[in-house]
C-alpha cells in the first residue's frame, strides 16, 4: 500500500517524525511536506511561484521530500514522485484541529481535503498542545509516540477495510494525555470551539494594527471539541466533500424562483 504523508508544522516536527517512523512499518510511505512551519494556511496552493524542491532524504523506511511550498502543495506534488497512491495522511499536528472552524483553516487538514476532492481518502491526525507550541517545532516525544501508535492502528484499518461509503477521509484527534483506558469516540464536528477576538494597539508611529485572539468556547456534547477537550477522548469524525442535500438545492430553487 502507498501513502502519502504531510503536514504544516514544518519537516523537523516531532509529531510528522513519531507517525512517519510508525506508518513506514505498514507499506511504501513517501513524506512530502513544507520544509517550514505553514500552520493555519487551509486548503491554499502556491499558483503565483514556483515550488522548489529543497531536499530528499533517503530515511530508514521511507523518503522524505522538502519543498517551498504549502500542505496542500505535498499531495498535488506527489504525482511527481509517487503513482496510485492509496491513502493521504496527515500529521500528528501540534495543536488540535476540532470542529469546522479549526478544519477549514488548518494546513494539516486542508492536505487532506486537497487528497479528497482528488478522489483519495485522508486521514489528518491532530493533538492537543499547549498555545506556546501551536507555530513551532516543539513538543513531547513521548507524547507523540503514543498517538502516533494509535494513529498507525487507525490507518492500519483504514487502509485494510477501506472508509464508509459517502466518507471521503476522516478527522483524528487526540487529548493532551494519552493513557491505557483512553477510549477512542466516533463523534460529529463541532462548528466553533474559539470566538475570534480583535486586539487593537498603537504602533510607535500612533498608527493601529491588530492581533487576532481566540477565545475557547464551549462546545456541544456529543461533538469532537467536546469530547476530546472536556472528557479526554480521542475523537475520530467524518469529512465529507459533496455535503449538499437534494432538499437545500430545492430550497434555493424555491427562493429564486420569482
Amino acid at each position: 500500500m502507498k501513502i502519502c504523508l504531510t503536514n504544516d508544522d514544518g519537516a523537523d516536527h516531532p509529531g510528522l517524525l513519531e507517525l512517519a517512523s510508525s506508518l513506514s512499518k505498514l507499506g511504501s510511505l513517501t513524506v512530502i511536506v513544507p520544509s517550514n512551519q505553514r500552520s493555519a494556511t487551509g486548503k491554499a496552493l502556491t499558483l503565483n511561484s514556483p515550488i522548489r524542491i529543497s531536499e530528499g532524504i533517503l530515511k530508514d523506511n521511507y523518503e522524505m521530500i522538502k519543498h517551498s511550498g504549502l500542505p496542500a502543495d505535498s499531495v498535488v506534488l506527489a504525482k511527481a514522485f509517487m503513482t496510485d497512491i492509496d491513502l493521504v495522511v496527515a500529521g500528528i499536528n501540534g495543536g488540535a484541529n476540532l470542529g469546522y472552524q479549526s478544519m477549514l483553516t488548518s494546513g494539516t487538514v486542508g492536505a487532506v481535503f486537497e487528497g479528497a476532492i482528488m478522489g483519495i481518502p485522508g486521514i489528518a491526525f491532530s493533538m492537543v498542545v499547549e498555545p506556546h507550541e501551536w507555530f513551532n517545532s516543539q513538543g513531547v516525544q513521548e507524547d507523540y509516540q503514543k498517538a502516533a501508535k494509535i494513529a498507525t492502528g487507525i490507518t492500519e484499518k483504514v487502509l485494510s477495510t477501506g472508509l464508509p461509503g459517502g466518507i471521503d477521509a476522516i478527522n483524528v484527534n487526540f487529548p493532551s494525555e494519552i493513557a491505557d483506558n483512553t477510549k477512542t469516540v466516533v463523534t460529529k464536528p463541532a462548528k466553533a470551539r474559539i470566538e475570534n477576538e480583535l486586539d487593537r494597539r498603537i504602533d510607535p508611529n500612533g498608527s493601529p494594527y491588530y492581533w487576532l485572539r481566540g477565545i475557547p468556547a464551549d462546545a456541544p456534547a456529543g461533538t469532537d471539541a467536546h469530547e476530546v477537550l472536556e472528557n479526554g477522548n480521542i475523537s475520530i469524525a467524518p469529512i465529507v466533500i459533496d455535503t449538499v442535500e437534494d432538499e437545500r438545492i430545492e430550497q434555493l430553487k424555491t427562493l429564486f424562483s420569482h
